[in-house]
């Protein structure tokens, strides 16, 4: 192997160099006017579902729920549950958010944490009552 990179190196230098033609370098568009690839889907996230991430309440909704499509889709399959706890509509969320608003949910002093004690007490006050009427 080695008499055959001495035969390389001998044929180098004996082959005249050869100037390439000078390339000029790729040009970059400035312009802003092309989509973006993941851009937002009309009426809702681009994860495209909402979570509850309320207390468990028997018989309406439970912690967890997926509900896949928009906004409204998602507020009309827990239409029932909203009748009777409006606070509902605030703990039900993008998936997107999911990450931030769980940790949000379990630090007091801000609307999500307010607003989960506020519906968990509610929930609790009406099994109280339905208790004391059996």
């Amino acid at each position: 192997m080695a008499k055959k990179d001495a035969a390389t190196l001998e044929n180098q230098d004996q082959v005249p160099a050869v100037a390439e033609p000078a390339q000029e370098p790729p040009t970059v568009s400035t312009d802003n006017t092309s989509t973006p690839k993941n851009k937002v889907k009309a009426g809702g996230p681009p994860s495209g579902f909402y979570i509850y991430i309320g207390p468990n309440i028997a018989g309406l909704i439970r912690n967890g729920t997926i509900y896949r499509g928009d906004r409204a889709h998602a507020l009309s399959e827990v239409q029932k549950a909203v009748e009777k706890y409006p606070l509902i509509k605030t703990l039900l969320i993008p998936g997107d958010s999911l990450p931030t608003m769980r940790l949000k949910i379990k630090t007091p002093g801000n609307a999500m944490h307010a607003n989960y004690v506020k519906l968990a007490e509610q929930v609790k006050q009406d099994r109280a009552k339905k208790n004391e009427n059996k």
